[in-house]
């Protein structure tokens, strides 16, 4: 069975499903085609990536990708925890600009579908954090964008810590730079 939470946003999807504990250990779904589709969610997996955090306070994003590939991300810990930032991009839309933030957790086992037309971040803040990152298109390194996570125009909680960040991502440029279209 698959419970959901409510975000600020209808296309942003906050879920869990039921896990299963016997005496071999604890089971529980990441992914169901039907799950999803009897919940109004188009979402079809053709890729699947772990992200293997060894130390925590380490940043990915704002990362998205453009037309004509623009991608769903469903996030899944699988170890250690962290804090996930759904940024509406969509220029077009009321929420342009505003974003969300939801702690996930390999215990609290919430995954969340970051939705076409939104930038995504992720910082992790135990060590030994595992992630499981599937998406509904493929990788297109010409169409995908990254974003400042200290643009002021986004406002994000987190513009003044230290995180160990990549070099793309430290020299990120901000939003007004780039060209939007999902």
């Amino acid at each position: 069975m698959i419970t959901f939470e409510q975000t600020p946003f209808a296309e942003v999807k906050l879920f869990r499903f039921d896990g299963v504990t016997d005496n071999r250990g604890f089971k529980i779904r990441t992914w169901s085609q039907e799950d999803f589709l009897q919940n109004g969610i188009d979402f079809t997996p053709v890729e699947s990536v772990i992200y293997e955090i060894p130390q925590a306070g380490t940043l990915y994003g704002i990362h998205f990708q453009l037309e004509p590939k623009p991608q769903q991300k469903l996030i899944t810990l699988i170890a250690g925890a962290g804090v996930d930032y759904a940024i509406d991009l969509r220029p077009d839309f009321p929420t342009f600009k505003k974003w969300f933030s939801v702690e996930l957790s390999a215990t609290n086992h919430r995954q969340i579908l970051i939705p076409r037309g939104f930038g995504h971040l992720f910082y992790s803040t135990e060590p030994d954090t595992k992630m499981l990152f599937q998406i509904d298109r493929e990788f297109d390194p010409a169409l995908s964008k990254t974003i400042s996570y200290r643009d002021p125009e986004i406002a994000l909680d987190i513009r003044d810590r230290d995180f160990i960040v990549s070099p793309k991502d430290a020299a990120a440029p901000l939003l007004n730079s780039i060209q939007l279209k999902f």
